[in-house]
């Protein structure tokens, strides 16, 4: 999630074993401020000594998923009866999502998804979701790792693949990018209280639909209202605030310089690396009611400019749901932003000829 306290964010409230929804809540992005010993000792007992916690506390990213875990995450009671379904969540000795381990054979070439919880797959079946369908479809070809964790930011995604997986001879690394990602962090980690939006969300009012009065809450406001105004754009009004940001061309620039370019020139040529765009369901809608293309996947348009600069693949998954009629966009998602099952499949069927390109190349 981004989508870890996701209240804020459409509702969507992962479970975590026995820790429960608040643990949740304390799994948070990096505070503004460097953090106290005191805080850093709480965050840890809560997560790093928890057994039953799937985060840990992390220097280079705030958090991430435990390495070597072997347990279950919860269906979040919005998705699902009072017997909510549970989903078993693996981890390698990396913190990799699944047992798998990097294949030593270096004759095998081998691809990294780095993503949020999109990527992850949250409350779909492991064997189900879009990187292990691709797995399946590729056999022997290839090996398919997911660096993905809920509540990642591009930034955070970067961060584990410098600290943890740049030693590794990666074929391809591949970024799947979702609306929400222009935030740089979400959250912040008190010891006192449940975690607070950080200063970044709170400038424009918080992470869901409601804005302040401050310059960007405004500007977020009229945006929606833009929307809203038009039928086949009233889709797009229904997206949290930190989706709509990308709508903003300003934090188009500042995302940009601060994030994408650095890491495209630390990453040189070899890995090479490629950007996957995952649409919502909101942009989807639209587009079947009408929504011109060129405003509607505005942000598409930034990242496909972004890629043709740096002669960078991109791969747009709305092209995965093309012709699907407006009334089946539902079954292919869970939420705004997450797929289902049905679009999970959709995804893999139509990405895995693209990344095979990538390595026949």
């Amino acid at each position: 999630m981004k989508k870890v306290a996701a209240v804020v964010l459409g509702g969507v409230v992962g479970g975590a074993l026995a820790i429960g929804a608040w643990l949740l809540w304390t799994v948070v992005r990096p505070a503004p401020r460097p953090m106290g010993e005191a805080e850093r000792a709480q965050l840890q007992r809560l997560l790093d000594r928890n057994p039953d916690a799937i985060f840990m506390y992390d220097e280079a990213t705030s958090f991430r998923y435990k390495p070597n875990f072997h347990g279950y995450r919860r269906q979040p009671i919005h998705l699902g009866p009072r017997n909510r379904l549970q989903f078993a969540h693996v981890t390698s000795s990396l913190g990799l999502i699944g047992a798998e381990e990097v294949d030593a054979d270096p004759q095998r070439p081998k691809m990294l998804l780095l993503g949020d919880s999109v990527t992850y797959g949250v409350w779909v079946d492991a064997s189900n979701t879009f990187p292990a369908r691709i797995q399946q479809l590729a056999g022997t070809q290839c090996q398919l790792l997911v660096g993905a964790c809920e509540g990642w930011s591009t930034k955070q995604e970067i961060a584990f693949y410098e600290t943890y997986l740049r030693g590794i001879d990666w074929r391809d690394v591949v970024i799947v990018f979702c609306t929400n990602d222009l935030v740089d962090f979400e959250w912040t980690f008190g010891t006192d209280k449940l975690p607070k939006l950080t200063e970044e969300v709170l400038s424009v009012g918080n992470g869901g639909t409601h804005t302040n009065d401050t310059f960007g809450g405004l500007k977020l406001a009229a945006l929606r209202a833009r929307f809203a105004a038009d039928p086949r754009t009233a889709p797009l009004a229904t997206q949290t605030n930190t989706s709509l940001w990308a709508w903003e061309d300003d934090r188009w620039d500042r995302y940009i310089e601060r994030t994408l370019d650095p890491f495209v020139q630390r990453i040189g040529a070899h890995p090479r690396l490629s950007i996957v765009l995952a649409p919502t369901l909101a942009q989807l809608k639209a587009l079947a009611a009408g929504g011109s293309a060129t405003l509607v996947m505005h942000p598409q348009f930034r990242m496909t400019a972004f890629c043709d600069q740096h002669h960078l693949t991109c791969i747009d998954l709305a092209d995965a749901f093309a012709g699907s009629p407006a009334a089946e966009l539902d079954a292919m998602f869970l939420d705004d932003l997450h797929f289902s099952e049905r679009g999970h499949a959709a995804v893999a069927a139509y990405l895995w000829p693209k990344l095979k390109t990538l390595l026949d190349e």
